[in-house]
């Protein structure tokens, strides 16, 4: 699948990177921190089903760093963005269509409720760019990644 590039100036396209990056980085601590742990808990395969998004959300965080405070014009920061439309819109299908749908089954509305709110929490405190390096899991990703928002916040504030 070929992604559509992304048109404009150079400072347009750099201003698309950055919330890319931003975005799917949060979304991926979000998930890791609280739907993931759910999953494992609620569905009979739910540590398989964990440990593919966990793969997917590793390609993705490595392809976030090819991209994150490059020039967007290179090869390689054009490749990496093509490989992540790819690659999100494969695990976003997966979520939607098959994952998230048996999780709404398994856990009840107001356990849902209760973990949107926790969800809403977790993505004001999460680190804001991609690290590959970080555990992904219980309890090693949770103290990683308030280390990461510091380190994150402080990188933001630098560059703007």
């Amino acid at each position: 699948m070929k992604a559509a590039r992304v048109t404009g100036n150079v400072d347009e396209q750099r201003y698309v990177a950055e919330h890319v990056v931003e975005d799917l980085s949060v979304h991926a601590v979000v998930e890791e921190e609280i739907l993931y742990p759910a999953m494992r808990d609620a569905l009979a395969d739910g540590d398989q089903l964990v440990d593919e998004a966990l793969e997917e959300h590793q390609e993705a965080k490595e392809l976030l760093t090819r991209i994150d405070g490059k020039d967007p014009q290179s090869e390689d920061a054009r490749a990496a963005f093509d490989q992540l439309v790819a690659s999100i819109t494969h695990h976003v299908d997966e979520e939607e269509g098959e994952l998230l749908p048996r999780l709404r089954s398994a856990l009840g509305q107001e356990r849902l409720q209760q973990m949107g709110q926790k969800l809403e929490m977790a993505r004001k405190a999460a680190p804001t760019h991609p690290h590959p390096h970080a555990p992904n899991t219980p309890p090693g990703n949770v103290a990683a990644g308030a280390f990461a928002t510091v380190v994150d916040k402080i990188r933001d504030a630098l560059r703007s």
